[in-house]
């Protein structure tokens, strides 16, 4: 189709090959194109521009900016960091299935809204705070890489429910077996069910049960090594496996032994099951505010001291260092095998019934 340009000269666009483009497309796109000189844009020009304005929301998506943003972080945290490996991970979880593929500039304050409130809903109030933290660096990267004008995450503090770091909610010890019947009675979900028996039987947290492999676990030394990337303290660490936490393991290695974790997503098995799903069964089971998943490590080292354990011990068993100890936590690592491995034995003879080794009591 010949045409005049608004600046009066001739030119000539393609309204497309027939039979790909028919008749009344090809009527439909020359009425549009007529419509468009009649307020003076050129046709050409305007879709050089469209597609132009294409590629860069192409190249300009959250998804684009956040992996640069991490890649230029990574160097700053040291690759292997805890924090180099969680913001991608929540990132992807929570965020790219959203809106990964958005341009950055089109995700509106409300929208950021509805994904930290999902987290708030989930009762994973630090999971929100980090990636609340992590969003808002981004766009700060956005702004100053010329790809965003403004941070849609900076003021939305206001609008979330107020969160103060420090004990997570848990159960008392006189509520320890009825807790410990409550959860074997779980029907459900038998996978959420011998997640929470785990957290009990080795007081780690939530977030290494479900990413853990089955390359890591050793059922014959009743060892789990967990590396040191999945760390918080970022070494790694070794997890004594208990007779009943070893029981729990091969009844699910029936469920999930085809796949590289123990806890593979409903939806997607490389990936670990939802963060949530532990604590929505406690919700479920009536400890709603009153005990969430990661209050198993403190109901766990409670009950060890009331059990006369060493402090070092406990630490040792939460991956902890204490403060102004210098080499604890190597030191513990290293511990003679009847101290660590006996003491969870006997936690877990005591969760369970089973009939208690004294031996495994410290003195």
């Amino acid at each position: 189709m010949r045409y005049t340009r608004p600046n009066g000269k001739r030119n000539m666009v393609s309204l497309g090959k027939y039979p790909d483009v028919s008749l009344a497309e090809a009527r439909e796109k020359r009425t549009d194109i007529r419509r468009q000189l009649a307020q003076g844009i050129d046709p050409v020009e305007q879709k050089q521009s469209d597609k132009r304005q294409q590629q860069y929301a192409a190249q300009n998506t959250f998804k684009v900016i956040a992996l640069e943003w991490h890649a230029a972080m990574v160097p700053r945290w040291k690759e292997s960091s805890k924090r180099a490996n969680d913001s991608k991970r929540v990132l992807e979880m929570y965020v790219f299935p959203k809106v990964g593929d958005r341009p950055v500039e089109s995700i509106l304050p409300l929208e950021w809204l509805e994904i930290l409130r999902a987290l708030e809903d989930a009762g994973i109030f630090e999971q929100r705070r980090r990636l609340h933290a992590f969003c808002r660096d981004i766009y700060r990267f956005a702004i100053i890489t010329g790809r965003a004008s403004y941070n849609p995450l900076t003021d939305l503090n206001t609008a979330l429910k107020p969160y103060k770091r420090g004990s997570f909610a848990h159960i008392a010890q006189s509520e320890l077996p009825q807790y410990v019947s409550d959860i074997e009675a779980y029907d459900k979900s038998p996978m959420v069910r011998i997640g929470l028996k785990l957290l009990l039987l080795t007081a780690v947290r939530p977030g290494e049960l479900r990413m853990a492999e089955w390359e890591e676990i050793d059922l014959q030394a009743a060892v789990w090594k967990i590396p040191a990337e999945r760390m918080k303290m970022g070494r790694a660490h070794q997890v004594p496996l208990p007779t009943q936490a070893i029981d729990e393991l091969r009844h699910l290695h029936k469920l999930t032994g085809a796949f590289k974790l123990l806890f593979p997503g409903r939806n997607n098995p490389r990936r670990p099951m939802s963060d949530a799903a532990f604590g929505m069964a406690l919700k479920r089971i009536g400890y709603d505010g009153r005990h969430v998943p990661h209050g198993t490590r403190h109901v766990v080292a409670t009950g060890l001291k009331e059990l006369g354990y060493p402090r070092e011990w406990i630490e040792a068993q939460l991956s902890h260092k204490l403060p102004g100890i210098e080499g604890i936590y190597t030191h513990a690592e290293h511990m003679a095998p009847d101290q660590r491995p006996a003491m969870m034995q006997f936690w877990a003879d005591h969760l369970f019934g089973t009939e208690r080794r004294s031996e495994g009591l410290a003195t």
